[in-house]
This record gives C-alpha cells, sequence and structure tokens, in this order.
C-alpha cells in the first residue's frame, strides 16, 4: 500500500472523480474525508467505503464558502489530529456561448472552481506546517491548457487559474515541505458530460489520439501517486491525463 494511515480530504467527493479518487485512498490504506453539497450520495459512499473495510468520513461542506471550510477542518483535526492531503476536485461545468454567459453563471463558476480550491488551501496550511509537510493536488482541466473544445469560457478561465495558482502555491510553501501539484484531464465519462449530446461526446472521443474517453480511475491513479511519497520531489507539475490531446 502507498499509505499508512494518511487523512486525504477530497472536495467534491460524492460522485464521479471525486468518488474515485476517495476509493483509491482509501484502497491504498489512507483515511479518506469526503466533502460535497450532496448528502445523499455522500453519505451512500461513506457506507459503502467502511462495508468494504475502508476507514471514510463524509462531511456535508459547500467548499465555495470560507466559513463552512472552517468548520469542517475543525472537524476533521477534532477526529484525526492531523490532514496530510489536500485533493480541491470540486467543480461544476458549462457549455453556455460567450454570448449568453450571465454575471450570476460566472460568479457561480468562479466560487466553486477556483475560490473553493484557494481557500480550502489556505485553510490546511497551519495543520501542513505543524506537522512539517503536506500533499495538494489541484483538479484542473484540458480546457485550462488550450481554451477547451465544448465548454463555456467561465469553466476555462477557472481552470486556466488553477494552473496558475498551482505555480504559485508550490513556489511559496515549498519551504515548508508542501508539495503543490495539478492534474488536467481531458474528456472523461462522469455525470458532468450529462451537459453534452452524445453527439458531441462522439465528437470529443474522435479528437482523442487513444480514441477513448478518460474515466475517474485514470484520474484517481494520478492523484494518489501524486499524493504518495513516490512523489515526494514533484511540486509545481501539472500532469497531463488527457490520451494524448495535449501533448507539451
Amino acid at each position: 500500500m502507498l499509505f499508512n494511515g494518511e487523512v486525504a480530504i477530497v472536495t467534491g467527493g460524492a460522485q464521479g472523480i471525486g468518488r474515485a479518487i476517495a476509493e483509491e485512498f482509501c484502497r491504498e490504506g489512507a483515511k479518506a474525508v469526503i466533502l460535497d453539497i450532496n448528502d445523499e450520495k455522500g453519505k451512500a459512499l461513506e457506507s459503502e467505503i467502511q462495508q468494504s473495510g475502508g476507514d471514510v468520513t463524509f462531511l456535508h461542506c459547500d467548499v465555495s464558502k470560507p466559513a463552512e471550510i472552517d468548520k469542517v477542518i475543525a472537524q476533521i483535526i477534532e477526529k484525526y489530529a492531523r490532514i496530510n492531503i489536500l485533493v480541491n476536485n470540486a467543480g461544476i461545468l458549462h457549455s453556455t456561448p460567450i454570448e449568453d454567459i450571465t454575471e450570476e453563471e460566472w460568479d457561480r463558476m468562479m466560487a466553486v472552481n477556483l475560490k473553493s480550491m484557494f481557500f480550502m488551501s489556505q485553510k490546511v496550511l497551519p495543520a501542513f506546517r505543524e506537522q512539517k509537510g503536506g500533499k495538494i493536488i489541484n483538479i484542473s482541466s484540458l480546457a485550462g491548457r488550450m481554451g477547451g473544445y465544448a465548454n463555456g469560457l467561465g469553466y476555462t478561465a477557472t481552470k486556466a487559474a488553477i494552473i496558475g495558482l498551482t505555480y504559485g502555491f508550490a513556489r511559496r510553501l515549498a519551504k515548508d515541505n508542501i508539495n503543490v501539484n495539478a492534474l488536467a484531464p481531458g474528456t472523461t465519462e462522469t455525470d458532468i458530460l450529462k451537459a453534452f449530446s452524445p453527439e458531441k461526446k462522439e465528437e470529443l472521443r474522435q479528437t482523442i489520439p487513444l480514441k477513448r474517453l478518460g474515466s475517474p480511475q485514470d484520474i484517481a491513479n494520478a492523484v494518489v501517486f501524486l499524493a504518495s511519497s513516490k512523489a515526494n520531489f514533484i511540486t509545481g507539475a501539472v500532469l497531463d491525463v488527457n490520451g494524448g490531446m495535449f501533448m507539451g
């Protein structure tokens, strides 16, 4: 196993990529803390992982609200006395054309995808510094690398900003032995793709050199690697997991 009881927070962990990440952490010996606003799916996943022998806790949290983040961080510290890993995975997608994006939609995209990543990272720093190290993995996107194909530009903007913040956090926190890296998944088979028609999904698949969409497990495997001791000398990196759609 890659871990020995390390505590890993996964935001947006109740479904899709986040679910696969939480499950993989538990399989590899970590304790997973799932943060999500979907109580039904979060509690169901908590029960499922526990029944299979994993150590997992689900906590309701809207990670776009720093006050709620403060509350759950205190709960995690009270239960586990430490936090070792943070995966900033929570996010929403839109495909709204440039001409139709409203201020409300733009602000919601920024809050869920970007604001949450910054303040989750900020709020775990005291725990990381106290234990002299930690790992942060941010889930960006292929869209943040090259502008995207079918998604709205609010989504693209947040995912590009995540890459910039990853570089900034990595440079500033290296002195604290905190590794900060990002993943840039390509099109991945999750519920978030319901925003796209079958025709659009097939069009996207044809653009991928490996001729398949990504799976949540593909992303989870890469996250767990970056969170493990095998990646201790990697920081400020963006790992592309996209079947060859972006090479650079």
